[in-house]
């Protein structure tokens, strides 16, 4: 299994994704407060709109909600499926994904249930986080999936709200 690492660079409402040399973009996302709602918007290397985010809270069953709406104006959903907002699902085209928050800022992504890339937010040199993935053709999703926890956040106050790392998910495979 081939792992190929890329950077990450989050600074105020802004993320983007690198190649590991830091020299070109390959995705980059941008969030906003909008009519109360916070909302993101996507984009590829040459700036074509890829998707739009709107992050929701849902406090009946108290758990975040992620609509997103792709180019095509396809419709899809992440969704916490516990009340401590560490474990988020999502069907995309007949594929499930799912995004763990685990101990020691790291977020682990699968796909079908196994791990297809990991996300170490410990600062790496030159304040750049680093992603891990096996699935290069899958990049897209996972940063996709990555704004969607990042949405709201500054680079200031990006670390874990919860109180305990006891709340956060055991990483069973932990790359880095």
């Amino acid at each position: 299994m081939n792992k190929t690492t890329y950077k990450i660079s989050h600074f105020n409402n802004e993320l983007k994704v690198f190649k590991a040399d830091k020299k070109e973009i390959i995705f980059s996302s941008f969030w906003f407060m909008e009519f109360g709602k916070t909302c993101a918007e996507i984009k590829n290397a040459k700036e074509e709109h890829l998707y739009t985010i709107t992050k929701k809270f849902q406090f009946w069953k108290w758990r975040m909600v992620y609509l997103i709406k792709n180019k095509n104006e396809n419709k899809f959903i992440l969704i916490s499926t516990n009340n401590r907002n560490t474990i988020f699902k999502i069907e995309i085209d007949d594929t499930n994904f799912e995004i763990k928050i685990n101990y020691k800022n790291k977020k682990s992504i699968y796909k079908n249930q196994i791990k297809i890339a990991e996300v170490d937010e410990n600062l790496s040199e030159e304040n750049f986080k680093e992603l891990i993935t096996t699935d290069k053709n899958e990049l897209e999703i996972v940063f996709l999936l990555y704004t969607c926890l990042l949405v709201g956040k500054n680079h200031e106050n990006s670390g874990s709200i919860l109180t305990s790392q006891k709340q956060l998910e055991t990483n069973e495979d932990p790359w880095t």
